[in-house]
């Protein structure tokens, strides 16, 4: 009987256990075809026995979701016999992505064994070797902005000489922040502080990635809103009416199971391009336009498989260069989102999809570009510096220089000093700058204006023969672009005078003179007679920096020999430290330590010697070594 009742429970727990796992299948199985990914893993992964349709799907929603590593991961799960031809070309995608550009092209080349398009492999092919070619030669800079969104900014969007984007705005009613939309106006080369923009349009939900035309009084923005739990986008048109924006309408091709959202509107307001998972695409979200024929939008047309890829085309916009500009993670790139333009076909279709290249796009997620009101620039968005937590608005073209002019003078009379050597440091990219002499005494180089008024540190350094060497830290600001050097002459006396105190020697091959310092019995540190003298020679050196020092340490023979050479080293140690903290060149000075094994008047041990004999040999040597 027992034994009857334990095969009854067994059979139930294993029918329970055949019950959840299908449970657990068709949930991410629905989940998985309305993409609500995260839904989708949660479930496939609970499936016990995955096989390679499971592991597929997974792989495919950690794609979706941006997650390459994870979604690598489940695609190797898969036989290489089983792989199908998405799965290569989302493994050369994912392998752009790490920089592996022949393991990219080795999976082209695989998906068109299995069945690919032979055609948009090979375009797929020829775009990955272009972009392993790349370079950034366009000799433009790309440089954040003064003005950041403290988050997200839901994209950028310009009209006038107003940008906007999407900030958290204030608490609403239930204690949240919410994205809202803000303005901040370009003037005088700079962007003003920000400001909310139709702050009377609903703070309940999420707004922002806004087209505004050109008036200023009607708008199409999207909004978040959650049903069901699920989180979906929709366009609304807005118009101002006495100073207010008051939403007209949700556009009519919104719909309640999909999402559309990124609008650009052209400039006469009668085409509009946006991003929709809508059903008939291609996949993902895809770029349609619609036109407006009177007071009424037409129905959207899909731009069509050469733009839209079963992944995301999203922030759509036309430039001033008449192309279409759009960001993908479907299209060949270098990272997660890429910023793509597209020009017209003959038969005035979008074609000729291109990677906009190293110079704006990065291996995250860059999206979002608009003429800036900035002449000669644009503005783009990209999370590149936060890895996805914060995204940035940067400006991008052609750098603009300053001149900054350099006076070399006399620290007393303030007269211009001829033939100096001026160096330029930029200290945050260790480069070297050589500045051009315009005239006697006068220098200029070059910085880019975007630097003014930024804490660039330069470090200027001057040097003349005859003064002292001078070195000036400098961050550009625009009120300041005219810098004085001033060189401070060396003591008169201090050439002939110290000259006349050294001792030339020659040899055959270089020329030295030197000057010797004597120290008492057990003397550890430097005296005010070795200072002076260690002044004087820092002070000589400085008139002639090309010269080497060489130090030579010497003691008595009393005590033990291993103990004199260590007393030797440490005082040649004094010296080196003193002629250093006086300006001179470290890289100038060799020390070296001798102990008692020279000694000048035959004092060795157990020699009796007199207190002043034992002296002369307590000495240091300061050579200066003419080549």
């Amino acid at each position: 009987m027992a034994t009857k009742f334990q095969l009854t429970l067994l059979f139930v727990c294993f029918a329970f256990l055949l019950s959840a796992q299908s449970r657990f299948l068709r949930r991410g199985e629905k989940a998985f075809v309305k993409t609500h990914y995260a839904e989708a893993i949660a479930n496939f992964k609970n499936v016990k026995n995955k096989n390679p349709e499971i592991n597929r799907k997974i792989a495919e929603s950690y794609y979706f979701l941006g997650d390459y590593q994870e979604a690598e991961n489940y695609y190797q799960k898969i036989y290489d016999s089983e792989k199908s031809a998405d799965d290569l070309l989302a493994l050369s995608h994912i392998h752009l992505n790490a920089e592996k550009y022949e393991e990219a092209i080795l999976c082209c080349e695989r998906a068109a064994e299995k069945g690919a398009n032979q055609i948009r492999v090979c375009k797929r092919i020829k775009a990955i070797q272009e972009l392993e070619k790349a370079t950034d030669a366009s000799g433009m800079i790309l440089r954040a902005i003064h003005q950041q969104p403290k988050s997200k900014s839901l994209g950028v969007s310009v009209v006038g000489n107003k940008i906007m984007y999407s900030n958290l705005g204030k608490k609403n009613a239930r204690g949240v922040k919410n994205y809202q939309l803000f303005y901040s106006e370009f003037t005088d080369q700079e962007y003003s502080e920000l400001k909310p923009w139709a702050n009377q349009l609903d703070n309940a939900v999420d707004l922002g990635a806004v087209a505004v035309l050109g008036d200023e009084k009607t708008m199409y923005y999207t909004r978040w809103y959650t049903r069901k739990g699920r989180q979906y986008m929709e366009i609304v048109e807005a118009e101002l009416k006495k100073n207010k924006w008051k939403a007209s309408f949700v556009l009519p091709f919104n719909g309640r199971k999909y999402s559309c959202a990124y609008p650009y509107i052209t400039k006469d307001g009668k085409s509009l391009y946006f991003s929709s998972d809508m059903p008939g695409g291609y996949g993902g979200m895809d770029i349609y336009v619609c036109h407006k024929r009177g007071k009424f939008w037409g129905a959207p047309i899909n731009l069509g498989e050469e733009i839209n890829t079963k992944h995301h085309e999203i922030y759509p916009s036309i430039l001033k260069d008449g192309k279409l500009w759009f960001a993908s993670d479907g299209q060949v790139g270098y990272g997660h989102l890429d910023l793509f333009y597209a020009s017209k076909t003959k038969e005035g279709e979008w074609g000729e999809v291109k990677n906009a290249g190293p110079a704006l796009n990065s291996s995250q997620n860059d999206f979002s570009i608009q003429n800036s009101p900035e002449e000669g620039q644009l503005l783009m968005v990209s999370d590149r510096n936060n890895k996805g937590i914060r995204d940035r608005i940067y400006s991008f073209g052609a750098d603009r220089k300053m001149q900054v002019e350099l006076f070399v003078k006399d620290e007393i009379s303030k007269e211009s000093i001829a033939n100096a050597k001026i160096e330029v440091e930029k200290v945050l990219s260790n480069q070297m700058i050589v500045p051009q002499q315009i005239a006697a005494g006068k220098f200029q180089f070059e910085v880019s204006c975007y630097e003014l008024g930024e804490g660039i540190l330069y470090e200027i350094n001057a040097e003349k023969q005859g003064y002292e060497k001078t070195r000036v830290k400098y961050y550009p600001v625009k009120s300041n672009l005219s810098i004085d050097i001033l060189l401070r002459k060396l003591e008169e006396n201090m050439e002939g005078g110290f000259a006349k105190e050294l001792t030339p020697i020659h040899y055959p091959d270089k020329r030295m003179m030197f000057r010797k310092l004597h120290f008492d019995a057990g003397q550890e540190s430097l005296n005010s007679q070795a200072k002076l003298t260690l002044s004087k020679m820092a002070g000589f050196w400085k008139m002639y920096p090309e010269l080497d020092i060489v130090i030579n340490s010497h003691t008595d023979s009393k005590g033990v020999a291993e103990s004199n050479k260590t007393l030797s080293m440490k005082r040649a140690k004094m010296a080196r430290e003193f002629l250093i903290a006086k300006g001179v060149d470290s890289n100038r000075i060799i020390c070296n330590a001798y102990g008692e094994r020279f000694v000048v008047n035959g004092c060795v041990d157990d020699m009796d010697c007199s207190e002043e004999l034992h002296r002369q040999n307590r000495r240091l040597e300061l050579l200066f070594v003419i080549k």
